[in-house]
C-alpha cells in the first residue's frame, strides 16, 4: 500500500515565486514539494506569504509583502480590493486578463477533449455596466453594514461606492441601507437583490424571516422616497410578496416591453445581454422554426421572433407568464409560442423536436445534460448553445459532438469582469 505524502511543514512567513495562475485566478507556487495557492498573486511575483495547511499536500498562502512585482502587475482601481470578495483579477493587466481567462476556457474544454474552433471571439464589457447585483446586510446596534462578503468568508466588506455598478445602483447604495435600517430588528441580516429596469430599482428583500407588521411602514416610506420601483420581500421558500409598487419594473427584448415577475433572471449587464444576442441571432441564420429553451421572460425569444416562429419553454411559470402576456401586447401571438415545462425532469424528446430548424438553449449553471441527450437522438440540424458555466457547456459539447454535431463557432464573453467567470455562445451543426 503506497504512503501518504507527509505533511509540509508550518512556516509562519516564507518567500516563494509565483509559477502559474489557476482557474480561481490564485497564483501558484511551490514549497516542500507541495503546491501553494495564493490569492491576488501573478506569475513573475516574488511574494512573501503564511502558510497555511490546505489537505495532506497543498497550502494556502496570504501574501503579507510583494517582494518582486510581476511586470504585469497594476495598481487596483478599487480602493477594497482583496478585501471584497466580488474581484480576483484588479491587479493584472488587461491584455493578460483577457488571454487568462480566453486560457481558461480553453483549458476546460480540453478537459473533455474539445479543441477551440478558429477565430473565437472574446468580448469584455467596460466596468460601471453590472445593472443587478445582490448586496448582503446586517443590523447590529442599530447599524447597518451593507456589501459584499469576502472571498470564502461570511464577513460583510462595506461598500460606498463599487466600479462594477451602474450609476443608478451606486446611487441607490444609501437608500438601501436607510431601507435595511427601517425593515430589520437588530441581529437581523437580509440579502438585498437590486436591478435596475427601465423604470426604476426594482428590489427584492431575501430574509429568514417575515416583514414584521411595525416595519412595514418605515418600509415603505424608506421607498418612496428612494424613489423606488418596486420593492418585494421573500422569507424561505414563501411566495415573495410585493410591499411597495410605485410601477411595474419593465425590460426591453427585441424593442418590446416586457413586466419583470419579482425575483425573474436578467443578463447583468446590457451590453453583455446584447453581445449574446447578437451571437445567437447569427448563430441561427435563416432558420424559421426555433425552440428557445430556458427562455425566461423572453431574451432571446422576442429578437428571434423577427426573424422566425419560436416556442419559448421555460420551469419559471411567472417567467413564462410575462413573456406571454409581453407576446401578446405586441401582437406576436402567431410568432411567439410560450410553454412552462421543467426540461431537466421533461427534456423535449426527439418527436417534439422534428418542427425545428434550429434549438437554442441557455440553461443554468448546471447545463442541459438531458435536453442534450435528447437533441443528440434528434435530427434538429443546428443548436446555439449560451452558457454561464464552461465546465457544464463542455460536458454537454461532448455529448453533442458523439452525437453527430460539429462545433462550428464560439464566442466568449466577459461581463462578470475581473473574476473568474465566463459566458459562451456555441454554434453546432449536424455533420
Amino acid at each position: 500500500m503506497s504512503k501518504r505524502p507527509a505533511q509540509p511543514a508550518i512556516t509562519d512567513t516564507v518567500d516563494l515565486t509565483i509559477d502559474a495562475l489557476g482557474a480561481q485566478g490564485d497564483g501558484i507556487a511551490r514549497y516542500q514539494g507541495a503546491s501553494v495557492f495564493v490569492a491576488y498573486a501573478l506569475p513573475g511575483d516574488r511574494v512573501r506569504v503564511a502558510l497555511t495547511a490546505k489537505g495532506n499536500s497543498a497550502f494556502t498562502g496570504r501574501v503579507k509583502e510583494i517582494v518582486t512585482a510581476a511586470p504585469n502587475r497594476v495598481v487596483a482601481p478599487c480602493p477594497v480590493f482583496t478585501q471584497c470578495g466580488g474581484c480576483q483579477m484588479q491587479h493584472m493587466a488587461m491584455p493578460d486578463y483577457s488571454a487568462w481567462k480566453m486560457a481558461q476556457v480553453a483549458a476546460t474544454l480540453a478537459t473533455r477533449a474539445i479543441a477551440m474552433p478558429a477565430d473565437v471571439r472574446l468580448i469584455t464589457t467596460e466596468p460601471g455596466a453590472r445593472r443587478r447585483a445582490i448586496f448582503a446586510a446586517t443590523k447590529d446596534n442599530d447599524r447597518v453594514t451593507l456589501g459584499f462578503h469576502e472571498a470564502m468568508s461570511s464577513t460583510i466588506v462595506p461598500l460606498d461606492d463599487c466600479l462594477l455598478l451602474t450609476p443608478a445602483l451606486r446611487a441607490s447604495l444609501p437608500h438601501l441601507k436607510a431601507l435595511v435600517h427601517a425593515a430589520l430588528h437588530n441581529k437581523q441580516a437580509a440579502d438585498i437583490q437590486v436591478t435596475e429596469t427601465l423604470t426604476g430599482l426594482d428590489v427584492l428583500v431575501l430574509s429568514a424571516v417575515n416583514l414584521a407588521d411595525t416595519r412595514r411602514q418605515p418600509l415603505i416610506a424608506i421607498a418612496r422616497d428612494a424613489d423606488f420601483a418596486r420593492v418585494a420581500w421573500a422569507h424561505g421558500k414563501a411566495q415573495p410578496e410585493p410591499i411597495v409598487m410605485a410601477r411595474v419594473p419593465q425590460i426591453r427584448f427585441g424593442g418590446h416591453l416586457v413586466d419583470l415577475p419579482i425575483g425573474a433572471f436578467l443578463q447583468p449587464s446590457v451590453a453583455g445581454e446584447a453581445a449574446l444576442v447578437d451571437a445567437v441571432l447569427n448563430g441561427v441564420g435563416k432558420a424559421k422554426r426555433i425552440a428557445d429553451l430556458y427562455a425566461g421572460c423572453g431574451t432571446f425569444s422576442f429578437p428571434l421572433s423577427a426573424k422566425a416562429r419560436v416556442l419559448a419553454i421555460d420551469s419559471a411559470k411567472p417567467a413564462i407568464a410575462a413573456l406571454t402576456t409581453a407576446a401578446n401586447r405586441a401582437q406576436l401571438a402567431g410568432r411567439i409560442e410560450t410553454l412552462a415545462r421543467d426540461l431537466d425532469q421533461s427534456p423535449l424528446p426527439p418527436n417534439d423536436l422534428k418542427p425545428f430548424d434550429a434549438v437554442v438553449f441557455d440553461p443554468p449553471r448546471g447545463g442541459a445534460e438531458m435536453q442534450s441527450r435528447m437533441l443528440v437522438k434528434s435530427r434538429v440540424p443546428l443548436v446555439v448553445a449560451v452558457s454561464c458555466n464552461p465546465a457544464s457547456f463542455a460536458r454537454d459539447a461532448r455529448l453533442l459532438l458523439d452525437g453527430g454535431y460539429v462545433l462550428k463557432s464560439l464566442t466568449v464573453l466577459d461581463q462578470f469582469l475581473w473574476s473568474h467567470h465566463a459566458e459562451l455562445v456555441a454554434v453546432f451543426k449536424r455533420a
